[in-house]
């Protein structure tokens, strides 16, 4: 899709792309649908009463795309030569969408790929909506573009963050207290610490845009104390602190290797933390404070 440009009335048209060369174009593109984990049990066990989700939304995400221009007034109808729509499946009740599009065009495909999470999305909230109406559907965007005179684009390079507190509790099972400032410990975690040790959870980081996925009820009965792991960071979107990604944080590196506990505390107090935290080791020890940069590596 090109952008639309007014013509001298001020009227939306489409762009003349006629001159433009035919080449080989791909996008790919995300989403999320968030639900109540018992209806994801519901899903995944096949109990959902209209049939068999996953399914029928890959259909209904390839059909979307073909048709898109009918569905976006002003894109361009295109020939597209593959769409492909897959699912993966989180512990807390998400379901992460991502389609990818090719087509041999004089434009992008951008459009299609994300029209084609937008209703694979939708599908999905209609055909669970019988078992829980609190579904959300959120985080459609594209990842990355190929082809064209602008040439690739990727959603992840250049962001950048910030660290917002430093927790740390000297106790295991007592909340953790913000003490500014502190020393990550390369294959350990934070010193002083008491989960900092030679596991698999050496370093937590709880970042603030999870919050938004709190309902509101919930959220004005938390207390800071209540949702705070070793670091709280702002700035990377949720969708990029995935498993395997990396990040410099203050002097430190440190590597995602587990997004949640897996086992979900009660809705409420740590609720968000054992669903959203993300876990993981510190590859390169360093100084971090309150304010340091946070810069996704890859």
């Amino acid at each position: 899709m090109e952008f639309t440009h007014l013509d001298e009335e001020g009227r939306a048209r489409m762009v003349d792309v006629s001159s433009k060369p035919v080449t080989a174009r791909r996008a790919v593109a995300e989403g999320k649908v968030v639900m109540d984990p018992r209806v994801l049990e519901l899903l995944k066990e096949g109990e959902i009463s209209k049939g068999d989700v996953l399914a029928v939304a890959k259909i209904a995400g390839v059909m979307a795309a073909k048709r898109t221009a009918e569905i976006v007034p002003l894109c361009h109808p295109l020939s597209l030569s593959e769409v492909d729509v897959s699912f993966s499946l989180r512990d807390g009740g998400i379901v992460e969408i991502r389609s990818t599009v090719k087509a041999n065009e004089r434009t992008g495909v951008e459009m299609e790929a994300l029209v084609a999470v937008s209703a694979a999305a939708l599908t999905i909230y209609d055909m669970c909506k019988a078992a829980s109406r609190r579904i959300t559907i959120t985080g459609i965007r594209l990842l990355e573009k190929e082809g064209g005179r602008s040439g690739r684009f990727i959603a992840s390079e250049g962001i950048k963050g910030e660290v917002v507190a430093v927790n740390l509790s000297e106790k295991r099972g007592v909340p953790k207290s913000n003490v500014g400032s502190g020393y990550l410990k390369e294959g350990w975690g934070l010193e002083g610490d008491a989960h900092a040790g030679e596991w698999e959870r050496q370093i937590s980081l709880f970042p603030v845009e999870a919050m938004a996925l709190v309902p509101e009820e919930v959220r004005k009965e938390m207390r800071e104390g209540e949702y705070s792991e070793n670091l709280t960071i702002q700035g990377i979107p949720l969708e990029e602190l995935r498993v395997g990604r990396r990040l410099r944080i203050g002097e430190a590196v440190v590597e995602i290797l587990q997004v949640g506990k897996g086992k979900l505390e009660p809705r409420g107090r740590a609720w968000i933390v054992s669903r959203e935290g993300r876990f993981g080791r510190v590859l390169k020890g360093g100084k971090v404070k309150v304010g340091d940069e946070v810069e996704l590596l890859g």
